[in-house]
């Protein structure tokens, strides 16, 4: 409006709304009706996205969040700040896989870095078996998990519904879940 060199009450007359709606939405006391959405719109001439400040900004910022968490993932220091700048993220973009997948890899690694897993061995076998008890409680892992549960259901290239597969199967047979790892699994094409 501000830009426009338009008053709030120009505004309000062509919406059809009071000054005090106007003044109120400006402040930050309410919102517009969601009715008026397509009208604010139009009378600026933007689209719907740009109204709400989703437009190149969106990509741009989502690209740069990307690029910041394959750049730490690749790395595989400290993994604290990439997972909250990814928690932060899909908060922001609930929906975009991309996001929840780079969350999910941050997380497992943050788990192995922070907790790491734990085997042990019997007298009568020469196999390693899993803590399972303590893998379970790795809170990293546990958040891991429900983030590749809630990707897998999304499109995403099979490549990758692949390989969050594989992570699923392993972090679900290393806190004890083996029904899970076994369906999971079974539900696969037989050469993976």
């Amino acid at each position: 409006r501000k830009q426009k060199g338009l008053t709030q009450e120009e505004l309000a007359n062509a919406l059809g709304v009071t000054c005090q709606a106007i003044s109120r939405w400006e402040a930050g006391g309410g919102y517009p009706d969601i009715e008026l959405i397509p009208a604010i719109a139009n009378y600026f001439n933007v689209s719907i996205d740009e109204l709400f400040g989703y437009s190149k900004d969106r990509e741009e910022k989502l690209k740069r969040i990307l690029d910041n968490a394959d750049k730490a993932i690749n790395e595989q220091g400290d993994m604290a700040e990439c997972v909250e700048m990814l928690r932060t993220a899909s908060e922001e973009f609930p929906s975009e896989p991309q996001i929840l997948i780079k969350l999910g890899y941050a997380l497992n690694l943050h788990g192995w870095k922070k907790y790491g897993a734990r085997s042990y061995t019997t007298t009568d076998s020469d196999y390693a078996h899993e803590d399972t008890e303590y893998n379970a409680g790795n809170i990293y892992w546990q958040e891991e998990v429900k983030v590749f549960e809630k990707v897998l259901p999304m499109n995403i290239p099979p490549e990758e519904r692949d390989a969050i597969t594989m992570m699923l199967v392993i972090a679900y047979a290393k806190m004890g879940q083996n029904d899970k790892a076994k369906a999971l699994a079974f539900k696969q094409n037989s050469i993976i």
